[in-house]
């Protein structure tokens, strides 16, 4: 700026450190995830193995996990999947750590992909990928149990197991995706580097 009387140029003023940290930043909501991601995993290992259909059982946590993903995006539906699928297999006795948690991250980084579509905003499309993604975590289970020389008998586990826990799972997420919504809002891609420091 110009002084009137000299006509002399000021030089610029830097702004005050105070300033750099008001300035507006997107709503991410990672507490918020996190409370989330533990009150799914609580309900997982102490309410859900209750809730029975034949022998299939409700996976609350690939609910929460995709509904995350399609909020937030690949890279939080992932840390959210992993996390989920490591605390529920060292809190119930299963003989397989980190097989649930490669599963819940994959199904978390590929929902996660749908963020910025506009049907995310839908009910249809978190629905569909709950589904898709219940189905991937336990066709992906009783194929690893396979791998490790366990006898299944494919269509009894798939008729007393796989669907009623699939259906079931679809019921949950119903409500989960409701108060997803009123936890985090809209759909927001969080990347690594927007993380608040």
């Amino acid at each position: 700026m110009a002084d009137p009387v000299t006509g002399e140029i000021e030089p610029a003023r830097p702004l005050p450190v105070g300033r750099i940290r008001s300035l507006p930043r997107r709503p991410d909501h990672l507490g918020r995830v996190a409370a989330m991601a533990a009150v799914a995993v609580l309900l997982q290992v102490t309410l859900m193995p209750y809730l029975t259909v034949s022998d299939g059982a409700p996976d609350i946590c690939v609910a929460v996990v995709v509904i995350v993903a399609v909020l937030r995006g690949s890279f939080v539906g992932a840390v959210t999947g992993f996390a989920c699928g490591l605390l529920v297999e060292l809190t119930t006795p299963v003989g397989t750590l980190g097989v649930l948690a490669l599963l819940y991250l994959a199904a978390g980084y590929w929902c996660g992909r749908f963020v910025d579509r506009p049907e995310a905003e839908s009910l249809g499309l978190p629905m569909v990928l709950v589904l898709a993604a219940s189905a991937f975590v336990q066709v992906g289970y009783a194929v690893f149990q396979v791998l490790l020389g366990t006898e299944i008998d494919v269509s009894a586990v798939a008729v007393r197991m796989i669907v009623p826990g699939i259906v079931l799972t679809a019921l949950v997420a119903i409500p989960v995706l409701f108060v997803a919504r009123r936890l985090l809002g809209a759909p927001v891609d969080v990347e690594p580097g927007m993380l608040r420091s």
